[in-house]
Parts: structure tokens; C-alpha cells; sequence
């Protein structure tokens, strides 16, 4: 695993007076797609995706899941593509050079029937992603194009539905503080902002989708009820 842990990437610095400040924080409800080449019907196979993220409950997860036998897509977020041993439909990460580590560790296993990944991102990246998104809401300034209220797991449900996915389970995203499922036992775990966690309730509340998406463990299983059996 000392690829998945030693990796790193540039961020975009944002001032943290910036961060500080509740109006450049905006809560995103829906994405839509601002590529015109890509015509969902030719990549996503069947209803079911399973979304899997980078949460240390991903193994018991997909364990799981894939004891239920159910035929789906596979969409991963960031680097719980490297736990997978099949193929994989879609991927997401939201920093440009993430890209860069998925070209150095994607397998023969991952590619699909189709014969590519479809790797998705938010706004227009120059190489490394085939599908470009964009926040259905108006933003009040710069920052507050920079500073989406969520996570990379939201971003992919709400990419999910867009391309009109009709159950989605989530594996491996259980937002909470524990480490990631690469990382060894002592390491500490995101510290996810209250906000977050308020974007996801949100969710559950105002999204007259939110009864598609399920999750297999943590609080995502609790705000969006719980996959127990079958999606």
C-alpha cells in the first residue's frame, strides 16, 4: 500500500480568511454535465451503481455487496479504484493530478466491456477526464465556486443521478474520522467540517432523489437509511 499512502498532490491554496467566511460556502444540490460528447446511455449499463469511497469500512463493504449478486456499475471515488479486482465503470477525484495517480495505478482488471473508465470532474480540466460537471447554482463570488460544501462521494451521487442511475448503494463512505482504508491502523482519519455533514442531511430532506441513493455503514447509512440485503 505504500504507493496509496506516500502519493500526494498540489491544492489550489485558499486564504484562510476566505475559508472563514459562511457566504463562500455553497451547498450544491445538483450537477449538470457540460460535455456534450457524452451520452450517458452509452456508459452506464445497468440501473444499479455501486459509488465506492475511500472510507476504512470499503473491504466489509464490497465483501458485502458483492455477496448480494446483484449486476451493476462500479463508480469509484478517488483511490478505492486500487481495492477492486473488477471492472470499473466510472471514477471521479475533484484535484487535476489526481488523474496522474489513477494513469499510474488503474489494472487490466478495471477496465470494462466498454473498454474505457469514464473519469469524471468537476469544471474543465486539460487532460486526465472525459466528463466535465458543473454546480447547478449561482455563485455568489470566486471562492464560493471553490468551496462546495460535501465531499468527492456527494459529487459522484449527485453525478450518479444526473446520469440517471435509478438505485445507487454507497460502499466505503461512512463520513466518519477514521482513517482511510490504505492508510495503517495509527493514522488519523478526515476531520470532516459540521457543514459536511448538513450537505448530506440536506440531501436526504430536499432531493426528490434521495430515495435512490442507500449506504452499506456509517452516517451516510443513517441521513440515507441503510442497504441491508439488497439495493
Amino acid at each position: 500500500m505504500k504507493p496509496l499512502q506516500s502519493w500526494t498532490w498540489f491544492k489550489i491554496h485558499i486564504p484562510p480568511e476566505e475559508r472563514k467566511k459562511t457566504r463562500n460556502l455553497m451547498k450544491v444540490g445538483g450537477v449538470e454535465c457540460i460535455s456534450p460528447a457524452f451520452k450517458p446511455e452509452h456508459w452506464c449499463l445497468n440501473p444499479i451503481c455501486l459509488i465506492t469511497g475511500d472510507g476504512d469500512t470499503l473491504p466489509a463493504d464490497v465483501q458485502e455487496f458483492k455477496s448480494w449478486g446483484v449486476p451493476h456499475d462500479t463508480y469509484c471515488v478517488n483511490r478505492s479504484i486500487a481495492f477492486m479486482d473488477t471492472p470499473v465503470n466510472h471514477w471521479t477525484a475533484v484535484d487535476v493530478e489526481e488523474s496522474m495517480w489513477l494513469s499510474e495505478n488503474m489494472r487490466p482488471e478495471h477496465i470494462p466491456p466498454s473498454g474505457k473508465i469514464v473519469r469524471h470532474t468537476i469544471g474543465v480540466m486539460k487532460g486526465g477526464y472525459d466528463c466535465f460537471w458543473v454546480a447547478k447554482c449561482s455563485f455568489e463570488n470566486e471562492w464560493s465556486k471553490r468551496l462546495w460544501v460535501g465531499n468527492s462521494g456527494y459529487f459522484a451521487v449527485l453525478t450518479a443521478i444526473a446520469m440517471g442511475y435509478q438505485k445507487i448503494v454507497l460502499a466505503g463512505m461512512p463520513l466518519n474520522k477514521n482513517r482511510h482504508w490504505y492508510d495503517s491502523p495509527d493514522t488519523e482519519g478526515p476531520q470532516w467540517v459540521p457543514e459536511c455533514y448538513t450537505t448530506w442531511m440536506d440531501f436526504a430532506i430536499e432531493n426528490p432523489d434521495a430515495h435512490k441513493v442507500r449506504s452499506m455503514s456509517g452516517y451516510t447509512a443513517f441521513i440515507l437509511g441503510c442497504s441491508n440485503g439488497t439495493p
